[in-house]
C-alpha cells in the first residue's frame, strides 16, 4: 500500500523511531506504538540502521521492534516508511544503493513488515556518478510501480535524481530537517522537485525546551547546540500577544503550529521520548486540525 494522502487540513503526523534503542527502551517503544494507533496515528517512520548510536550490535533494532510489535498486535492498518541504504549505524555516509541490494532489502522488509510496509526511501546519497544513480532510480521506479511510495533523505545531488526519472518528480516523499533555525534542507530540493511531498523532522531542534536539558535528553545525546538566544526569542514570542490559535503554550506546540501552517509541508515526523510527550503532541495536533476548520484560523504565508 502507499502512504495516505495529505492536505492542508489533514497533514500526516508521523511517529519517528530514531531514538529507539538510544534513549527509548523496548517497553516504552511498544507503549508509544500502542498509544499512537489508539489515538488515531497511522504512519511510522524508521530506517534499517536505527538507532544511529555507534553501537554495531544495535543496528536495525528499531525495525526489529516494529516488526515484533506488528506480529503481537495483529495490526494491519498502519503505514511504515523505511529508509534504506546506510550500511552501518556509526553515523557514516557509506551506503549500498545497488539495484540488487535494493531488491533484496525490499523483500526483507516485506518479510518483516508485511502489508504495513508503505514506503521505501533512500537514506543518504552523496554520489555524483550518473550511471550509478540511474541504476538506483530505475530500481525505485519499479518499486513505485508496485504500489509502494518512494522517498529519500540527505541527497547531495537531487538534480541527478530528476534527470534519471522525470516522471517520478511528483511522487517522491522527501524528508527534510526544518525548524525555526533553517529551511535550507527543503530549499535544497524545492526548485528541482516543487511538487514533491515534504516531511519535516527535527522541528524541535533536537528537543530544545525552555528549561535546561537533563543528561538523558535528546539534545544532550546528540550533542546539539541549544542556541540560547533563539530559545529566549521564542520564549518571548510565546509570552507575547500573538495571533496564533489555538495558542501554543510551549516550544513543542509552537513548532507543531508553524509546521502545520507551512503549506510546503505534507507532514511532520515527531520523536517523543515517552507516552506523556506523545499524548500531549497528539492532543495539540488534533486541536490544530479542529481550528483549521474555523473561519478565523490563522494561515501563515
Amino acid at each position: 500500500m502507499t502512504l495516505p494522502a495529505s492536505s492542508p487540513k489533514n497533514k500526516n503526523l508521523i511517529l519517528g523511531t530514531a531514538l529507539w534503542g538510544w534513549g527509548v527502551d523496548k517497553s516504552t517503544a511498544y507503549e508509544l506504538l500502542d498509544n499512537f494507533v489508539s489515538l488515531g496515528g497511522k504512519v511510522v517512520d524508521t530506517a534499517t540502521n536505527y538507532p544511529i548510536n555507534k553501537r554495531p550490535e544495535d543496528y536495525g533494532l528499531a525495525l526489529n521492534w516494529i516488526s515484533e510489535w506488528l506480529a503481537m498486535s495483529g495490526r494491519s492498518d498502519i503505514f511504515v516508511i523505511t529508509k534504506i541504504g546506510a550500511v552501518d549505524n556509526m553515523g557514516s555516509n557509506t551506503v549500498n544503493l545497488t539495484p540488487s541490494f535494493i531488491y533484496d532489502t525490499k523483500n526483507y522488509l516485506f518479510d518483516r513488515l508485511g502489508s504495513a510496509l508503505a514506503a521505501i526511501a533512500i537514506h543518504w546519497d552523496n554520489r555524483g556518478n550518473n550511471a550509478d544513480i540511474d541504476a538506483t532510480i530505475n530500481a525505485f521506479s519499479e518499486i513505485s510501480s508496485s504500489d509502494l511510495s518512494i522517498g529519500f533523505s540527505g541527497v547531495e545531488n537531487p538534480q541527478l535524481y530528476l534527470d534519471a526519472a522525470p516522471d517520478l518528480a511528483g511522487k517522491w516523499w522527501i524528508q527534510v530537517k526544518e525548524n525555526a533555525l533553517s529551511d535550507a534542507a527543503r530549499q535544497h530540493y524545492s526548485l528541482i522537485f516543487p511538487n514533491a511531498h515534504y516531511l519535516a523532522y527535527g522541528i524541535n531542534m533536537g528537543g530544545i525546551k525552555l528549561e535546561p536539558p537533563s543528561d538523558t535528553s535528546s539534545i544532550v545525546l546528540r550533542s546539539i547546540n541549544r542556541h540560547e538566544g533563539l530559545v529566549e526569542r521564542l520564549a518571548n514570542y510565546l509570552n507575547s500577544k500573538h495571533v496564533l490559535s489555538p495558542p501554543p503554550s510551549n516550544l513543542n506546540e509552537l513548532a507543531l503550529t508553524t509546521s502545520f501552517l507551512n503549506p510546503a509541508l505534507s507532514g511532520v515526523i515527531i520523536g517523543p521520548r515517552n507516552v506523556a510527550q506523545l499524548r500531549s503532541t497528539l492532543s495539540f495536533w488534533s486541536r490544530l486540525r479542529k481550528e483549521c476548520k474555523n473561519e478565523n484560523f490563522v494561515q501563515l504565508p
